[in-house]
């Protein structure tokens, strides 16, 4: 049975629409080519303001940090194995971009220590979990024998399935979302509390439960930046995300 919030919560949370506050800025940790991130979050805001942390000189880093109002941990190449114990599978990943690695934990700890709103999209889901201990499964089809997650040209496509609160959020219980990855959530780190699965038992998206040490974490594994700019599975992850930009507390304490 769905557990439904208080209907006065989700208005709260949406209203009509997302209310744009002007000056606000994220930091992206590696822009995708035609600039699919911004544009997916411009249509929700154009006011935004978007800083590139990779190749950034580190002075400006930190004086971006300093200032941002958000962070998104985007998809891209595979992690290193040895961030997360399993050195020996390196022959299994592919591109790995070891700069790229160093520098998003880093960002991590940067989020954790100024309560920075963090997005993480596929990579960046898988990156956050690295980054708080958690582990990864190296290649899906090999060691779980499921090929939902990608194809050979262009994204693959497949259900999702929500949690309670994930589901208010989205406004579905289930939806197709697209994905191109050959890894996952293995361990999950503590911290983090699972919002969705798909059907194979791959993690679809979680958050970070504990409020005192962070207030908005959201993991999603599949690509809103490239899915219809109206359909909930990604609109409605730009604008919870949006609102928490603004120190909107959406994310619940605790899940019975």
């Amino acid at each position: 049975m769905r557990v439904f919030l208080p209907i006065a919560f989700v208005v709260l949370l949406f209203g009509c629409s997302t209310v744009p506050q002007k000056g606000r800025s994220v930091l992206i940790s590696m822009y995708y080519p035609n600039n699919a991130y911004q544009n997916w979050l411009l249509h929700f805001d154009s006011t935004l303001t978007f800083y590139q942390a990779y190749g950034m000189p580190a002075d400006s880093l930190d004086k971006i940090l300093a200032e941002v109002d958000g962070m998104i941990l985007t998809g891209g190449t595979d992690i290193h194995p040895t961030h997360h114990g399993k050195d020996s599978a390196v022959a299994q990943c592919g591109t790995i971009d070891e700069y790229r690695d160093s520098l998003e934990l880093a960002l991590v700890a940067h989020s954790f220590e100024r309560k920075i709103p963090t997005l993480g999209g596929c990579r960046g889901m898988q990156l956050l979990n690295v980054a708080k201990g958690g582990s990864l499964i190296i290649d899906i089809p090999t060691e779980i024998g499921s090929t939902l997650h990608q194809q050979e040209k262009g994204d693959a496509h497949h259900m999702v399935y929500c949690h309670p609160w994930l589901a208010e959020i989205l406004e579905k219980d289930s939806g197709e979302v697209n994905s191109n990855h050959h890894q996952a959530i293995d361990v999950l780190a503590d911290g983090f509390k699972v919002l969705a699965h798909a059907k194979d038992s791959m993690i679809e998206s979680f958050y970070w439960e504990d409020k005192a040490t962070h207030p908005f974490i959201l993991g999603v594994q599949w690509h809103p930046e490239r899915m219809d700019r109206e359909d909930p599975m990604a609109a409605n992850v730009a604008r919870v995300y949006l609102k928490n930009l603004d120190g909107f507390r959406a994310l619940p304490q605790t899940e019975k």
